[in-house]
């Protein structure tokens, strides 16, 4: 006998011990199948995520992956132009130092048009190709249409002036002090 199927003989037995009815029977059977496929119909259904959620997540990750890299890419050029300005700063202060120690005046030569400076007996070192920077110094000092330094002397006092670095919207200071020879840094707000 197969499974689902009646036979005639147990069908009339059934009848006879006042079972149901082969008609409510095959009724039930239909109607235990139809739950079964409901139920199979609503768990994939209720499995899977429809493209409306998929594409959701797709635009919310992109939304922060792009939020991210923005931040880091604006943390990037901030750290740059940080460690340039420093970079700097110690520049300056070792040119000032060795004209303390050597007891003779030194400067440290700056060439404006092509972003880059020199400290005495050291190589020249060039700011990256999206900094730009500007010097301020003694009419004296200044060598060229877009080149200048600025002078060390053997007490300690300099010529002065100022060198500011620029990146984007960001500026840093760099400001000597003519009397004491003193280097300092700072980030003008625009």
């Amino acid at each position: 006998m197969k499974a689902g199927k009646f036979s005639r003989a147990r069908a009339q037995t059934l009848l006879a011990a006042g079972g149901p009815s082969p008609l409510a029977l095959s009724r039930e059977r239909e109607r235990g199948s139809d739950r079964r496929a409901f139920a199979r119909q609503r768990y994939s259904i209720e499995a899977g995520f429809s493209l409306i959620e998929l594409v959701a997540v797709l635009v919310l990750i992109a939304l922060v992956f792009a939020m991210v890299t923005l931040s880091f890419s604006k943390s990037l050029a901030s750290a740059k132009i940080q460690a340039a300005s420093r970079d700097l700063v110690a520049a300056l202060r070792f040119t000032r130092g060795q004209a303390i120690v050597k007891g003779k005046s030194t400067s440290l030569e700056l060439d404006v048009e092509n972003n880059r400076y020199m400290t005495p007996g050291r190589r020249v070192v060039a700011l990256p190709p999206n900094m730009r920077m500007t010097m301020l110094t003694a009419d004296n000092e200044v060598t060229g249409a877009n080149s200048g330094r600025i002078r060390f002397f053997p007490d300690g006092a300099s010529t002065g002036g100022h060198i500011s670095v620029y990146m984007g919207k960001e500026e840093w200071r760099i400001n000597v002090d003519w009397l004491t020879g003193a280097v300092t840094r700072e980030e003008l707000k625009k």
